[in-house]
């Protein structure tokens, strides 16, 4: 009886060894395309899915992150319509839709003091504390800017200017709007700023 008992555990205490150290062995049926193992039988890991950094499994296109089809716009994307080049056109031809009110000049002024016064300074005069390290914006003062229409001053930072570059990304169509409301308030109680130097000639 004893020699029963003994032999009974001795084979489960071998067992679980075996379980053991199995588990701990990279064992396996093959798996995808890649010669390795794995552990897991019914192959879960290797679903065709979208997996990051490896071609799928029909034609080795990029997984996990398609890209558009060509002219794909979001729901919510409003394309903007003017290169950058079209300036004067954005100016001639886009009026700003939002109110000169209290609520869209404070909005703009807090666009601005989180997006704009690193480069532009408090009060549009080109002396943010960014221009130690990149060229200084000309003043938004000058009466070359006071003349500009509200579409052509909405246009630079939706399609950059000089070394500012687009900021159409990081801000929508209202957000730059009511920043033309805030500059026109700054316009009117600043004042107007001398030309900016022109290159090469001496003042």
């Amino acid at each position: 009886m004893r020699n029963r008992v003994t032999r009974t555990l001795s084979g489960a205490v071998l067992i679980a060894a075996v379980s053991v150290g199995l588990a701990g062995c990279d064992v396996g049926l093959p798996a995808g395309r890649a010669p390795h193992r794995e552990g897991n039988r019914l192959d879960m890991i290797d679903q065709p899915k979208p997996k990051p950094q490896r071609g799928d499994l029909f034609g080795r296109r990029a997984t996990g992150g398609f890209e558009p089809p060509v002219g794909a716009v979001a729901i919510d994307e409003q394309p903007y319509r003017f290169t950058q080049a079209e300036a004067a056109q954005a100016g001639a031809e886009l009026i700003n839709p939002l109110p000169d009110t209290t609520d869209v000049v404070a909005h703009g002024r807090f666009v601005w003091d989180n997006v704009c016064i690193t480069c532009h300074g408090p009060v549009g005069a080109g002396d943010g504390h960014l221009t130690s390290l990149f060229p200084k914006p000309p003043s938004l003062m000058t009466q070359k800017v006071r003349d500009w229409p509200d579409g052509e001053l909405f246009h630079r930072p939706m399609r950059g200017q000089g070394s500012m570059p687009s900021h159409a990304r990081q801000i929508d169509a209202r957000d730059a709007w009511s920043v033309v409301r805030y500059i026109r308030h700054l316009q009117a109680e600043q004042p107007v700023a001398p030309p900016p130097p022109t290159p090469g000639v001496t003042q």
